[in-house]
């Protein structure tokens, strides 16, 4: 059916609607043909009326939906928004958890010390074997300075500086290859040489305590720097006791220690001034 013909029908249709209401409406009253005409016109117009104001509702209730779903988009960018925020400050809060530690413990220290953060890490095989600060010549580190750090409420030895730039300094840590350490046990004052494997994951080994001492040693007990012929101050912590054993091809025990700060963890350090030679006791 084309569009006028649909039209056509609609306006016949009304006009016959029209009619009809003007008959209903006159009652038993005689008809007349001017009041017949009127209602015709008025149905019709009613119709039409009643058309425009659902278009008219239509239209108001998309306008309104369009200006809720922007309301919507907005309030959406908006809690986005403040979750960032929100996220933000937590990091926030946490870093400041953290430096007020550091700040802490550099307040306690005896000993004067550089504070840096680590700013790099060089891979071998799969495992960081040196890391390095932002720290240098320039803010008073030299080459074999005792690096220290505080993770987790532990204070912990972590290697010696090897390499010094103006602004940078490479660190060494105490497990990588041909790292040794001259240690002690706190608790039984037995002295050894402590070495590492090369791998961060790896207990660090304390060789050289005599075979005797093995009844004295518990596990987890504390590792410390001796100070004696070292780059290391005495009685710095260095880990703890992990496991021990005595091979029959070994002169002296050999004992697993866990190093005592997590390197995973490892962002700020201390480096410092002074050096197990300078000395000449515990702290």
């Amino acid at each position: 059916m084309t569009s006028r013909r649909r039209t056509s029908l609609t306006t016949v249709t009304l006009v016959l609607v029209g009619f009809v209401l003007a008959v209903v409406s006159s009652g038993t009253q005689r008809f007349r043909p001017e009041e017949a005409v009127r209602g015709v016109f008025g149905g019709v117009q009613r119709v039409f009326s009643g058309i425009g104001r659902g278009v008219g509702n239509t239209v108001r209730s998309v306008g309104e939906l369009r200006r809720l779903r922007e309301d919507y988009e907005g309030l959406l960018a908006e809690l986005e928004q403040y979750q960032r925020l929100e996220g933000t400050v937590e990091a926030l809060e946490r870093e400041n958890a953290r430096l007020r530690e550091q700040l802490g413990f550099a307040a306690r220290t005896q000993q004067p010390a550089v504070a840096a953060r680590v700013i790099a890490r060089e891979s071998a095989t799969g495992f960081f074997s040196s890391f390095t600060i932002n720290r240098g010549e320039r803010h008073g580190v030299r080459p074999d300075q005792a690096v220290i750090a505080y993770v987790g409420g532990r204070e912990g030895l972590i290697g010696r500086v090897s390499e010094v730039s103006g602004g940078t300094a490479l660190v060494t840590p105490v497990f990588a290859p041909g790292s040794y350490v001259a240690a002690r046990l706190e608790r039984s004052r037995h002295e050894g040489l402590l070495q590492g494997t090369g791998d961060a994951g790896d207990p660090l080994v304390l060789r050289y305590v005599p075979r005797d001492a093995r009844n004295e040693i518990r596990y987890s007990d504390l590792v410390v720097t001796s100070g004696l012929n070292s780059l290391f101050p005495p009685e710095i912590p260095v880990g703890r006791v992990l496991r021990v054993s005595a091979p029959s091809w070994e002169t002296s025990l050999v004992i697993d220690v866990e190093p005592i700060v997590d390197y995973s963890r490892l962002e700020y350090v201390f480096v410092l001034n002074s050096s197990g030679l300078d000395t000449g006791g515990a702290r």
